[in-house]
Order: C-alpha cells, then sequence, then structure tokens
C-alpha cells in the first residue's frame, strides 16, 4: 500500500468506492455528513501515515513548541492557500460531474495536507498565506507522522528542526 503513487488495482478499487460513495450521496440513502465521513476513513486507512500530512509551520506554532509545550500544536485543513476543509473537500469530490481518479486524487491528496497551527490560531479560524508559513521539510525524514488522531514529535527529528527554526527566527536570520 502506496498512498503516494497507488497501484493500478488499488486506483480501480478507491474508484469504485468513490463510484458507491456519489451513489449513496446522490440518493439520499445516507445523509451527507455519514458518507463524507466513510469516505474519508476509508481514504485515510489507505493513505496510512501519509494522512493528514503537515506542509508547514506557522511561526507561533514553532515558538510554542519550543518555549511552550507540545500539546498546544493542532492540524488544520483549509487554512492556507486555496486549500479547502475537510467536509467540503470531500462533497466537492462527491458531487457535480464525475471524475476518473487521477483527477480526484490529487485533488484530494492537495485538500488532505494540513498546516501545524497553535490552538489559539485554530481557534481564531487563521488563515494564512504561503509567505506566512515556514515549509516543513518531507523527505528523507516524513516528519510529524501521523500517530492516530495525534501526530509523533521525535525528540531528535522534529524537536530538533523545530529548535533550529525557533532559532532563525529569533535571531532575525528567517525572514
Amino acid at each position: 500500500m502506496s498512498a503516494a503513487s497507488p497501484t493500478e488495482t488499488e486506483k480501480e478499487t478507491l474508484q469504485r468506492f468513490y463510484e458507491a460513495s456519489r451513489t449513496l450521496l446522490s440518493r439520499g440513502i445516507v445523509p451527507p455528513v455519514c458518507v463524507q465521513r466513510s469516505f474519508e476513513e476509508a481514504i485515510a486507512g489507505f493513505s496510512g501515515d501519509d494522512t493528514w500530512r503537515p506542509t508547514h509551520v506557522s511561526r507561533k506554532a514553532v515558538v510554542e513548541a519550543v518555549e511552550g509545550s507540545l500539546k498546544n500544536l493542532q492540524r488544520a485543513h483549509g487554512v492556507v492557500g486555496d486549500r479547502m476543509d475537510r467536509y467540503d473537500r470531500t462533497l466537492q469530490i462527491l458531487t457535480g460531474e464525475e471524475r476518473k481518479f487521477d483527477e480526484w486524487w490529487p485533488f484530494w491528496r492537495e485538500h488532505d495536507a494540513t498546516v501545524l497551527i497553535t490552538r489559539a490560531e485554530h481557534g481564531m479560524n487563521v488563515r494564512f498565506t504561503y509567505d506566512e508559513l515556514i515549509a516543513v521539510p518531507s523527505r528523507p525524514t516524513d516528519m510529524f507522522v501521523r500517530a492516530g488522531f495525534a501526530f509523533k514529535v521525535r525528540k531528535k527529528v522534529e524537536l530538533a528542526w523545530l529548535r533550529k527554526v525557533h532559532q532563525e527566527i529569533k535571531s532575525g536570520d528567517l525572514g
């Protein structure tokens, strides 16, 4: 199972599930929120650790991680650029014109990505531009990977990187 590049068999299976989900939604057999959740859960199960992958972090989140508490960090959807929130993203895929796998999958992946922000930023529904955020390196370390509904912060990987970025923020080396 590889979320980044599914096999042909996986693509066909996911496409059939997509079509079945569209049918449930269009016929009103199941409430839209239930279809959205079941579709999202199934895709998350397929994507594994790559689900809700953080691509960026806010400056306040870096400072909070180093000076405060990691418990005050959250992943957020739909807070940067034109990324949509989870519900809207899923319903956009499952309604309207039917799409082929190679059309809806990249859209899903882009809008499934998250931004690490503080609880306070999340509570205030802050929206960011990419210029306001710090890109999270993803390869080869795959930082902030999923751990259930949370994400991992390893001392030698994520925390070391956060401390380095924190120093750059404090010294003014990071614009």
